[in-house]
């Protein structure tokens, strides 16, 4: 077991020794060789916990694990300083906080921004869940909020231009994040690799989530749903979204002979 352990530690070591960078380009690479690395290095974990053996690691590889994430926020804030849209989209979802001040909750917003006005699909959907907070409050004509609602529009009817780069994480999801599951389950290793595959959306997920997002939220001048809400509601099924918060049947009573068909 200690030689296991050994390797594990051994592995993150050299991990984290690579190239120098000078671009936004070359560092993001750089982040995206420490990730997987990093992702690596969690499997390794993941086996020692499988056979009992994870805390007899833990001493050697806690602080290697955190240089390790340190070294990687390191190359997302420079490559995130010179433009780069997935870099921008990436450090958000590292310092993204359940609970921020607003001062620090309103840098983090203008920071994810960058990448919404980038065109990234998964920053709009992300800005929805950590900056709308007027739409939390019901607030459903605050500028803040008709503005996000404005992005997701803009963004769906565009081709994100880093459509390639999906699947990209999600912290949070209405369609595919089953949330009394996670509560239930064992907080282990395993169980937050599992989760986190699964919250690894790929591009049409995206647009089922923002579609779903303004099914629920894009509300009229009068603060409620009509039929286009049932229109954005059936585009977002029709790719695949789990209809969690129940709306369709109240959306086909209510407005089911106004509703277009939907349109992938």
């Amino acid at each position: 077991m200690k030689t296991r352990a050994g390797v594990v530690l051994l592995l993150l070591l050299a991990a984290f020794t690579v190239n120098a960078a000078t671009t936004p380009e070359e560092y993001f690479e750089r982040a995206l060789h420490k990730a997987d690395q990093l992702k690596l290095e969690t499997s390794a974990l993941v086996e020692l916990e499988n056979k009992g053996e994870l805390d007899q690691a833990k001493a050697g590889t806690a602080e290697v694990l955190k240089s390790g994430l340190l070294a990687l926020h390191e190359d997302l804030e420079k490559a995130s300083e010179g433009g780069h849209t997935l870099a921008i989209y990436w450090l958000a979802n590292l310092d993204a906080k359940f609970s921020m001040a607003e001062p620090e909750r309103a840098t983090y917003c203008e920071s994810l921004h960058r990448a919404v006005d980038q065109g990234l699909l998964a920053a709009g959907v992300a800005y929805y869940h950590q900056c709308d907070r007027p739409y939390m409050r019901f607030d459903f004509q605050s500028p803040v909020h008709l503005k996000t609602m404005a992005d997701l529009k803009q963004l769906l009817l565009n081709t994100d231009s880093h459509k390639e780069a999906y699947p990209l994480l999600a912290l949070s999801s209405l369609c595919f994040q089953d949330v009394r599951a996670e509560i239930k389950e064992k907080k282990t290793l395993a169980n937050m690799q599992a989760r986190t595959a699964t919250m690894l959306l790929t591009y049409d997920q995206y647009r089922a989530e923002a579609y779903y997002i303004l099914a629920s939220a894009d509300m009229n001048d009068q603060s409620e749903p009509d039929h286009r809400n049932l229109t954005y509601l059936n585009q977002a099924l029709a790719l695949g979204c789990k209809d969690e918060m129940g709306l369709r049947d109240f959306y086909e009573k209510s407005f089911g002979a106004q509703a277009s068909n939907p349109k992938q």
